[in-house]
């Protein structure tokens, strides 16, 4: 686990008493001695606001160094992070972080989310395991992630990995087999291992979608879906209904502007 993630799994390099601290920036201590006054009901002062990370040596804030019940804990077990704890999944103190933090959450179980282009090699087990999940042959997938890495196509692919194995992933493509034509590109093939579903991890993948192709200045981005208040979570926006190929019924696109 990098050295600056937290004992809770929150990411201290993007802390800003520990971004005021390494660049000795007395008007972010300030700003932020401020704010943390106001959310926590106390007086902190701009003294206060040197830390240079949870589990590295040096300078912490008052709450870190000994008021924090989180790293008090942890440092009482010896244990590298929360991760490591056989209690974790019922931690009360650890779940105030990680119910409102899933990278938090991510942190401390190890998961990874990767576009296709920066792991090539998962192309071959990548196809595999969504066709595994959605029956949609295989070289179906295997010619859209070649057209991806040989740079053909912009429309990526992307995975979330627990070590090595895959957990969860989704694509883009052209035309998520409806009737609107027009209304592309298309997320496609959201799925998350049942066992790893509540962690936030769909949600990541979206996120990393829409920033890739924003990036690369495609949006808005469309998907369709029966599912109801979940994609809402994560900015989409219910659009209009289309025709399915071959199915009865209509079905529920999403917008992401």
């Amino acid at each position: 686990m990098k050295e600056y993630i937290a004992y809770c799994g929150l990411d201290c390099e993007r802390c800003e008493a520990r971004i005021a601290t390494v660049n000795n920036d007395e008007a972010l201590r300030q700003a932020v001695a401020e704010k943390w006054s106001k959310l926590n009901g106390v007086d902190i002062t701009p003294d206060m606001i040197h830390c240079v990370g949870c589990r590295v040596d040096g300078v912490k804030t008052p709450y870190c160094e000994s008021l924090c019940p989180i790293r008090q804990c942890a440092l009482k077990r010896r244990a590298e992070s929360c991760g490591t704890c056989g209690e974790m999944a019922a931690c009360e103190k650890l779940a105030a972080i990680t119910r409102n933090n899933a990278d938090a959450w991510r942190n401390l179980k190890g998961y990874s989310c990767v576009a296709l282009r920066g792991r090539p090699d998962l192309m071959e087990r990548g196809a595999a395991w969504f066709h595994q999940k959605w029956g949609v042959p295989q070289e179906a997938y295997l010619e859209c992630m070649s057209a991806y890495l040989n740079g053909e196509t912009e429309y990526g692919w992307y995975l979330c990995l627990d070590g090595d194995r895959i957990i969860g992933g989704l694509g883009v493509i052209e035309n998520d087999f409806h009737d609107r034509k027009d209304l592309a590109p298309n997320v496609c093939a959201v799925y998350t291992e049942e066992s790893y579903r509540g962690q936030g991890i769909a949600g990541r993948l979206l996120e990393l979608a829409v920033e890739d192709m924003k990036e690369k200045g495609i949006s808005p981005l469309y998907l369709v879906t029966d599912h109801i208040g979940f994609y809402e979570r994560y900015g989409w926006e219910f659009l209009c209904m289309v025709q399915g190929d071959g199915e009865p019924e209509m079905t529920r696109m999403y917008i992401h502007r």
